[in-house]
């Protein structure tokens, strides 16, 4: 059902019924799912249980064939995925991917211009200020005027972060934004997302970072076969899994 006004005050994501199909396969089956605003949600499962495809569905980058989608009080059907409805829904998500996907020839700072002028019409002024703010964010403001290749891997994807805060999302999603770094990286991007997480933001974060996880997240979802299995705050999801499947799960990833 839509979400009424003052629903949508509250809701930052509805799925209702979501199912996606590549082909004959059933990528998102019977998504049930619903994200307040300023909540922190951490999504883990397998590989190949249906997660990345999930937040790519939230920013319509993945097409879905049954269902309805609302994002900050835009509404999708199945049917109905416009040009005009996903220019509305990216307005409002931004995503931070497991491969940074900077520009090579541009510098920090123009990676992360370069979006907000062109995009959504801000002024070249106001895209600096914002891009100042956020490396500074992120702890890089000394890196503004690098290219990508002169950063490290944690530092790409620090600045992937920032360029995403640019846009002013009101939404933020995280595919597996650890994956691509060397172990030692891999801190460096976490204690910037926990700081984000502090003020409030609105995440939705594929990892299999399972003691972030347990620090930052409001709720943990698990996902097998293009399901949700089991839902729970992180105290419950860890220490009192429901389903076996989730038992088991946990049992592999926390012993090693």
């Amino acid at each position: 059902m839509p979400l009424t006004p003052a629903q949508s005050d509250r809701i930052a994501v509805q799925m209702d019924g979501i199912n996606k199909w590549y082909g004959a396969y059933h990528a998102l089956r019977d998504i049930e799912l619903q994200v307040a605003r300023g909540e922190r949600i951490v999504i883990c499962g397998p590989s190949g249980s249906g997660k990345s495809t999930l937040v790519r569905t939230v920013n319509l980058l993945e097409p879905f064939q049954q269902g309805r989608l609302q994002v900050c009080g835009v509404q999708v059907d199945a049917n109905e995925i416009t040009r005009a409805a996903r220019l509305a829904v990216n307005r409002r998500v931004g995503m931070v991917f497991q491969q940074f996907n900077l520009f090579p020839h541009m510098t920090v700072l123009q990676n992360l211009t370069v979006g907000p002028v062109w995009g959504t019409g801000v002024s070249r002024h106001e895209a600096l200020e914002r891009a100042h703010h956020y490396l500074e964010r992120v702890g890089l403001t000394d890196q503004a005027h690098k290219h990508p290749a002169q950063l490290s891997g944690g530092q790409q994807q620090r600045v992937a972060i920032a360029r995403t805060l640019c846009t002013r999302p009101q939404v933020v999603l995280f595919d597996e934004p650890t994956a691509s770094l060397d172990p030692e990286m891999v801190n460096e991007v976490l204690q910037t997302m926990e700081g984000l997480a502090g003020e409030g933001m609105t995440m939705m974060i594929v990892t299999h970072e399972m003691g972030f996880a347990r620090r930052v997240a409001d709720r943990v979802i698990f996902m097998d076969q293009g399901q949700i299995i089991e839902s729970a705050a992180p105290a419950d999801f860890f220490e009192r899994p429901q389903s076996p499947r989730l038992q088991s799960f946990l049992g592999q990833v926390l012993t090693h």
